[in-house]
């Protein structure tokens, strides 16, 4: 079987030594990338204290030691009725099974800060270190934006400057955190929060929770929702990952892929998905080897070799750098049955990297000379218990800020509801419904969007910008599926929803459409420029009545 693999990252990499571990000689394995280095990222952060530093290896010398071929390219669109994926220099790689592992980008989330990215970014860390010496900051804030983010690196940051600017004895400088968590590094469980808080106490960090990091000003004003702005000198945020389009493979509006427990792609069956590029919230190194494991297995038993492959259960594991002894922190996102929260000055796991992946982990630690380590003893109370991340626990990763408005205006928004200015005529169209048939249909209505249903289910939602890419793809209208080209799993309200929370989501992910469901029916859409009509009505009633007030007195 031909296994091609779109990345060469971690997600990559594991899938890539899971799969010769499970099917050995079945499988002949392609990974194709557009860099010719894998980049071993998590101690980044690390680099500019000189804690630790970013290691390299030759993709293509790194592909044949696991048991693969490289090709460079970046893999742009799939047709998944041919079996075959495109590059962007146009060279076409047939499959028999196609792993989509290419990671996710990171874009700047707040305007007017220094956006830590990861290696690239290490010289901003270091120049940011040479003003603290020299007296030219004094105060600085680290930002955990809102959306999909890791926030791991920016408790790290926030906690090695502290670190740094008390080793080198430099006075009266103040550290600030500001994240969207309700609770430090909340999503770790109750003991890694209280761990985490009882840290940023002993270094004298300012916490911010609850906060959302929206801009940056020329005088280095932070502005914060809902709390007030605050002042400082230098903004160091992290930055809010997307994922990278591929022609052909249902996204959604953020670019990454839905996938079910074996990483299979919804509604493919011989094309999976791993890593930062699914629609998963936590954007972390561990989660995608466990995501690539779960696709490694269902490939395996696919061919037959293996009997039950086993599906993903996340377990959220981390190395949180202190600039001291480091905390190892542990959390199951597995069932309901109890916290499962660690965290440890022992690792909690072998090797006791900042990447944790079964097959990986311990193949970089060969490579670079570390060997295979033996099996630690965790310290009580480190047993796993398997646990369900709760639904309300993943929402609130992706929470956005509030929006702002007139105070008067934004009342009458959170009384006025979506159903009042809604569109029930809505085009509800079939996921196997090609795609000439849905324009033609839109061309009637002179509409410029369809929502997808299956057996009733809103499951996407197809666009004239949809089109138009399929069209620049040049794809065959009659031949291709709504399935293949829609937004998977798009962001819906309910008739109830007041105008304040549809405005919000709309700006925060500069969304035209908004699905109305009734269930998980869809019943109607809402528009941006009805939205916008609305609140400018009500900014003119507000207004004229200001205005008469005024006259009055």
């Amino acid at each position: 079987m031909r296994v091609l693999i779109a990345g060469a990252g971690v997600a990559a990499f594991e899938a890539t030594l899971a799969l010769r571990a499970a099917a050995n000689e079945r499988v002949d394995i392609e990974l194709v990338a557009p860099e010719t280095k894998f980049w071993y990222r998590p101690l980044a952060v690390a680099e500019p204290f000189g804690l630790g530093e970013v290691l390299t290896f030759d993709l293509a010398q790194l592909a044949a030691a696991a048991g693969a071929h490289f090709t460079p390219g970046e893999v742009i669109a799939v047709d998944a009725v041919a079996h075959v994926a495109h590059t962007a220099a146009g060279v076409e790689l047939p499959y028999d099974v196609l792993l989509i592992a290419t990671g996710a980008s990171p874009r700047t989330a707040v305007a007017g800060a220094l956006t830590f990215r990861g290696p690239a970014d290490t010289e901003l860390i270091t120049k940011l270190l040479g003003e603290l010496d020299g007296g030219e900051v004094r105060r600085v804030a680290v930002a955990v934006p809102s959306g999909a983010v890791w926030v791991l690196p920016g408790y790290e940051l926030a906690l090695l400057i502290a670190a740094y600017v008390t080793a080198r004895r430099i006075e009266n400088v103040e550290i600030v955190l500001v994240t969207p968590e309700e609770e430090p590094l909340q999503l770790f469980g109750s003991t890694a929060s209280a761990a985490a808080k009882e840290l940023l106490d002993e270094r004298g960090i300012t916490l911010h929770k609850g906060a959302h990091a929206t801009e940056a000003s020329d005088g280095q004003l932070l502005r914060l929702v809902p709390q007030a702005a605050i002042d400082v000198d230098r903004v160091v945020a992290l930055p809010r990952l997307y994922g990278r389009p591929i022609d052909g493979i249902p996204q959604t509006r953020d670019g990454f892929i839905i996938v079910d427990e074996q990483s299979r792609v919804a509604g493919f069956r011989d094309v999976f998905a791993a890593g930062d590029v699914t629609s998963f919230p936590v954007k972390q190194g561990g989660i995608a080897a466990q995501q690539a494991d779960a696709a490694a297995e269902a490939i395996a038993a696919d061919l037959g070799a293996l009997a039950q492959p086993r599906p993903f259960r996340p377990v959220l594991r981390g190395l949180l750098l202190t600039g001291g002894a480091p905390r190892y922190l542990r959390y199951e996102v597995g069932g309901g049955r109890g916290e499962t929260s660690a965290v440890s000055l022992e690792p909690l796991w072998w090797p006791p990297a900042k990447i944790v992946g079964r097959h990986l982990a311990p193949f970089l630690a060969g490579l670079v000379g570390g060997g295979e380590p033996e099996p630690a003893t965790a310290p009580p109370g480190a047993v796993p218990v398997e646990v369900e991340l709760r639904p309300d626990d993943l929402a609130r990763l992706g929470a956005s800020a509030p929006p702002i408005a007139g105070e008067d205006t934004q009342d009458d928004l959170e009384r006025r509801t979506v159903g009042e200015i809604m569109s029930s005529e809505v085009l509800v169209v079939a996921p196997e419904d090609t795609l000439g048939e849905v324009a033609g249909r839109m061309r009637e209505r002179d509409i410029g969007s369809a929502l997808v249903s299956d057996s009733g289910r809103l499951i996407g939602i197809l666009t004239s910008r949809d089109l138009l890419r399929a069209s620049a793809g040049r794809v065959h209208s009659s031949e291709a599926r709504v399935r293949q080209w829609m937004t998977s799993e798009p962001i819906s309200v309910v008739a109830t929803t007041p105008l304040a929370a549809a405005l919000e989501l709309m700006t925060d992910h500069a969304i035209d459409h908004l699905p109305v469901v009734e269930g998980e029916r869809p019943v109607g859409m809402v528009g941006a420029r009805q939205v916008a009509r609305a609140v400018a009505e009500l900014a003119r009633t507000h207004t004229s009545i200001g205005d008469q007030e005024g006259e009055k007195r």
